[in-house]
């Protein structure tokens, strides 16, 4: 039988290079709705032979979520996937959250280093351990994934603060599950059945784009349904429902301990449900007793998690959810472009972003508007496209984070750009800095056309068997391994401008290419910069410690790579200058010959 999330896979060219962790990558970008995956990718996976059974690690502090990944491609179809797989993963667990960091490969060091810091700090607040792979799901893998959430939450309960982790989840994402999230991306509504609703009472609210009926439904009507269709009934939400911690920070067993003990009061405990529906018959006789709703096709917008958590009451945990009901807002809504945008503002899962805020900003306007003439480019300016665009992969977007994160890294804050980009955009006086009246379009491109060119400098070398790596590439690698280690190039690079162009810059703002050229070439032109600048980055290694943390080791880091650059300019002279003959300095009047 076909799989829809498979063959969109297969279309993916971009994610070849990635091998079997192509398809891991393809399930987060969907979960995430991850606009540029490359260069998530590019600190995400954890290289090379000897890395402890976990191929991905990703830390996203802006979702306070860690997601530990172990993953398996059956170039010919197989009833199951390797249950030996998904057990690599309860090792993969124990080395990251409490192996000695010595004895691990640099790679793993580093996203240890990154996950423990997180934790430590109780920047967490969600650990999911994924075990991804081509085949059906079956019940050996899932339990040894079950197996690594126990250990995990072991792990995390003796050595750092349980309290603030609100969930430990397991997931095993095969065929089913991919297939289940690509349909999701697709329709909002993948329970097409009929439904009655028992009611009492009610309002609508009507206008020419949608219906929507507010009323109140017994809980025990929704523990009935999720028991028939379970996850499927949250199909506008990506993500499903998470689950159970014994925790009063735990929003899910708040919701099961009010739910058991004060029913009656969980109406005005909770803040209740949005449904979309394909169909909706609003009885005539409301407000005259018990009389029934009738809709067709049911998908739960926001209330993902208190649906999933009355579903999971047991028989007598649901001895009260006849004294419990909930209000619920039904809305039917056949405008694509309206129920997409009901869907994104009421979901739960998908709160807005931090970008968002800044979408109708008069800089992010001009900046559209002048992206629009530079070619193979496409740039939102804070605002967002859906998860569907994400896995569509738009060739020649820029996306917000993405601008942002250059912007931060090339300007001399590479600790903003890999561990706060969320900062840029929500707070003001970071804003100010580096989205002005001084920042063009051509300057992103600038800026991140250099750090997409590192980006494709690490997978070259990456692409290159260890054999067959030259000592300078063994060298670079090493420092590539290191989270972060993009960005602290980049604004190495950055530092060292005026040396590689041979002449004055006051304003780092008023750089670009002379002519108005796409990202793609831009990144090709500073690929020969890059290549002469990749001996000199194990001297970064030093500003990579601690997440980029210690402002002084990052700033001397820099200083010391830029009197190197300046240093080997006399034999860099033609390279240098001919990557200067394609810029220009627009900022402050100064005596510029290119």
């Amino acid at each position: 039988m076909s799989n829809s999330a498979l063959t969109a896979f297969a279309s993916r060219d971009d994610l070849a290079r990635y091998g079997s962790n192509g398809l891991i990558l393809f399930a987060l970008q969907m979960n995430f709705g991850i606009e540029d995956i490359h260069s998530v990718a590019a600190s995400a996976l954890t290289d090379g032979p000897d890395d402890k059974s976990c191929d991905l690690v990703y830390v996203d502090r802006a979702t306070s979520c860690i997601v530990l990944a172990q993953g398996y491609f059956a170039d010919i179809p197989k009833a199951s996937a390797k249950a030996s797989k998904a057990s690599d993963l309860n090792a993969a667990v124990s080395w990251l959250l409490n192996g000695k960091l010595e004895e691990m490969p640099d790679a793993l060091r580093s996203a240890a280093m990154e996950v423990r810091q997180a934790l430590e700090e109780d920047r967490i607040s969600s650990v999911e351990l994924w075990y991804v792979h081509n085949c059906p799901e079956s019940d050996n893998a899932t339990r040894e994934v079950e197996q690594a959430a126990s250990t995990a939450k072991h792990l995390i309960d003796s050595h750092y603060s349980p309290d603030s982790i609100t969930s430990i989840v397991a997931r095993e994402i095969g065929r089913d599950k991919l297939e289940n999230w690509y349909r999701r991306t697709e329709v909002p509504i993948i329970v097409t059945d009929e439904f009655r609703v028992p009611v009492i009472d009610g309002f609508a609210e009507r206008t020419d784009k949608w219906t929507s009926f507010c009323t109140s439904v017994p809980g025990a009507w929704l523990r009935q349904i999720w028991l028939e269709h379970e996850t499927d009934l949250l199909s506008p939400n990506v993500r499903d429902y998470l689950g159970l911690v014994r925790s009063e920070k735990n929003i899910n067993f708040g919701i099961k301990k009010s739910a058991r003990e004060d029913a009656s009061q969980f109406w005005i405990y909770n803040n209740g449900l949005t449904i979309v529906v394909n169909e909706i018959e609003i009885p005539e006789d409301l407000g005259l007793g018990l009389t029934e709703l009738v809709v067709r096709g049911l998908g739960i917008v926001n209330g993902a998690q208190t649906t999933g958590t009355l579903g999971t009451l047991s028989d007598s945990e649901a001895s009260a959810l006849p004294d419990l009901r909930v209000m619920v807002r039904f809305v039917k809504c056949q405008d694509p472009d309206v129920l997409r945008d009901i869907v994104r503002y009421n979901n739960t899962q998908n709160k807005i972003e931090a970008a968002d805020f800044r979408s109708n900003d008069a800089v992010q306007d001009r900046l559209r508007a002048e992206f629009d003439s530079i070619p193979e480019a496409e740039y939102r300016g804070g605002r967002r496209g859906g998860v569907r665009d994400a896995i569509e992969r738009k060739k020649n977007l820029i996306a917000n984070n993405g601008a942002a994160q250059a912007l931060a890294a090339f300007h001399g804050r590479p600790n903003l750009a890999y561990n706060d980009t969320r900062l840029v955009w929500t707070d003001d006086a970071i804003y100010a800095q580096l989205f002005s009246d001084r920042t063009t379009a051509r300057h992103i491109v600038l800026c991140h056309s250099l750090l997409r060119s590192i980006e494709e400098a690490k997978q070259e070398i990456q692409s290159t068997p260890e054999a067959g790596r030259t000592d300078m590439q063994r060298a670079a690698m090493d420092y590539f391994r290191r989270r972060g280690s993009l960005q602290v190039l980049c604004a190495a690079i950055s530092a060292s401008i005026e040396s590689i162009v041979g002449f004055a810059i006051p304003d780092r703002f008023g750089v670009r290419f002379s002519d108005n050229c796409s990202p793609r070439l831009a990144a090709e032109r500073w690929s020969s910069i890059v290549q002469a600048c990749l001996p000199f980055a194990p001297n970064l290694k030093t500003a990579c410690d601690r997440d980029l943390q210690n402002s002084e080791k990052v700033r001397d880091a820099l200083a010391m790579f830029a009197q190197f650059i300046a240093a080997t300019r006399l034999s860099n002279q033609t390279l240098f200058d001919s990557f200067a003959d394609n810029v220009q300095y627009v900022g402050t009047p100064v005596t510029n010959s290119h």
